[in-house]
C-alpha cells in the first residue's frame, strides 16, 4: 500500500525567473535559454584513493588516471575525484541491511555497459555482484534483473499473476566499491559504453525537479504527445505527489520505491531520483536523509556559466552555501546544499 511521508524541506518558490518559461513565447518572440549545466565529477571519500583507482580501473579498462584540482581521479565519460580521509566514510553500504547506512540523497553512481555476459569478468576480477531479490520471500537473489522470473518490474500483487518468463540479455546489477560505495551495472546488447550514472533518493523527487530547474538551470524531460512530437515540461504542479508500491527486483527484500521518480537533463544526460526509502516501518523505522557532505559518495560537480550571476541569484533565493567561492583549478568554485542534503558542487566553467 502507498505510504505517507512528511512535506519535504526547504524546497523554495516556483517560477520565480526566465528558467521556469521552458522555451516559452512570450508574443513572437521566443525566451533564449542559457546553456545547460555540464556534469564535471563525482566527489568521494577514500581511506585509501590510489587502492580505490586501481579498483575503478579494473572495473572500466577504457578509464586513466588523471589528476583534478591536485586530487587523483579517475577518467572517463565523468570524472571520479577521490579525497583522502583518515577515517572510513559514513554512508558505506552495509550487507547485513541490504542498504547503504545511514543513507544520503546520494543513492549510486554506475555505468552504463551490456551487463549479459558480465559476471564471469567480473568474477575473474573478485568483484562479486550483489544479491537482487525477486519477491519478499526470496532468499537467494539474483545477479542481473534480466535473469528475473517475470518482465519487468513489479509490485506484490503483480508478483502473484506474473507469467513465468525465461532470462533475458542485460538489466541492472550492483557491486561495493572501495570504501562501501554503491556501483549500479546496467543495459543491454545495444547500450551505449559509458560511466556516467547517477541516481539520488529525494523526499518528493517531483518537487526536487523542478528546484533544479528553477534554481541550478537544468530542463525537465519533454513531454512526447501520441503523434511522437515533443514539447517543453512545465514545472510540476502539484509536485508532491502519494508514494506509489515497492517494487521487484529489489537489492532489498522489502522491495524499492520507485514511484514517484523525477528527472532533469544536463549537457548530455540526465539525473533521476526516487524516493526515500526508509518511510514508516520499512527499515524499522521512519528514518531521514542525512547530509551527502563526509560520506563515501560525498557530492556531485556541475561545470556552470555565468558563475558570478549563478552565484548571486543562489544566495539571493536562500539556498544554503557550504563553502566558496574558492579556488578550483584555473577557476573557482562553489558548494551548495540541495533541499534534501546533497552537496552540489559548482564549478566555474570559462567561457
Amino acid at each position: 500500500m502507498p505510504t505517507s511521508r512528511p512535506r519535504p524541506r526547504r524546497f523554495l518558490s516556483l517560477c520565480a525567473g526566465t528558467l521556469c518559461l521552458a522555451s516559452a513565447v512570450s508574443g513572437a518572440q521566443s525566451v533564449e535559454r542559457p546553456p545547460l549545466p555540464v556534469l564535471h565529477h563525482v566527489g568521494l571519500n577514500s581511506l585509501d584513493p590510489e587502492r580505490a583507482i586501481d579498483w575503478y580501473l579494473r572495473l572500466w579498462p577504457s578509464a586513466r588516471r588523471t589528476v583534478v584540482d591536485g586530487r587523483p581521479a579517475v577518467k572517463a565519460e565523468m570524472l571520479l575525484v577521490f579525497n583522502r580521509v583518515a577515517t572510513p566514510p559514513t554512508g558505506a553500504w552495509r550487507g547485513d541491511l541490504h542498504r547503504a547506512e545511514p543513507q544520503s540523497a546520494f543513492w549510486h553512481i554506475g555505468a552504463f555497459t551490456n551487463t549479459t555476459s558480465l559476471k564471469a569478468r567480473l568474477d575473474s576480477l573478485g568483484l562479486p555482484f550483489l544479491p537482487l531479490f525477486t519477491s519478499p520471500s526470496d532468499t537467494g537473489g539474483i545477479w542481473r534483473s534480466g535473469l528475473a522470473p517475470y518482465v519487468g518490474t513489479l509490485t506484490e500483487a503483480q508478483l502473484a499473476t506474473a507469467a513465468p518468463a525465461a532470462p533475458r540479455d542485460g538489466g541492472f546489477g550492483y557491486v561495493v566499491a572501495p570504501d562501501g560505495a554503491l556501483f549500479e551495472l546496467t543495459g543491454g546488447p545495444a547500450t551505449r559504453e559509458s560511466l556516467s550514472h547517477v541516481h539520488f533518493y529525494h523526499e518528493a523527487p517531483l518537487c526536487a525537479a523542478n528546484w533544479y530547474v528553477e534554481h541550478l538551470g537544468f530542463e525537465l524531460p519533454p513531454v512526447r504527445g501520441t503523434d511522437g512530437r515533443e514539447t517543453p515540461r512545465t514545472p510540476w504542479a502539484p509536485c508532491e505527489a502519494p508514494l506509489g508500491e515497492a517494487g521487484w527486483p529489489s537489492l532489498e527484500r522489502i522491495g524499492t520505491l520507485r514511484q514517484p521518480a523525477g528527472s532533469v537533463r544536463y549537457s548530455g544526460g540526465t539525473m533521476s531520483w526516487y524516493p526515500r526509502q526508509c518511510v514508516g516501518a520499512r527499515c524499522g523505522g521512519d528514518t531521514p536523509l542525512v547530509p551527502s557532505r563526509g560520506q563515501a559518495l560525498d557530492h556531485i560537480a556541475f561545470a556552470m556559466t555565468n558563475f558570478d550571476a549563478r552565484v548571486d541569484k543562489l544566495r539571493r533565493a536562500g539556498v544554503r552555501f557550504l563553502a566558496g567561492p574558492y579556488k578550483f583549478g584555473d577557476g573557482r568554485a562553489v558548494m551548495i546544499e540541495d533541499p534534501d542534503g546533497l552537496s552540489i558542487e559548482l564549478v566555474e566553467e570559462r567561457q
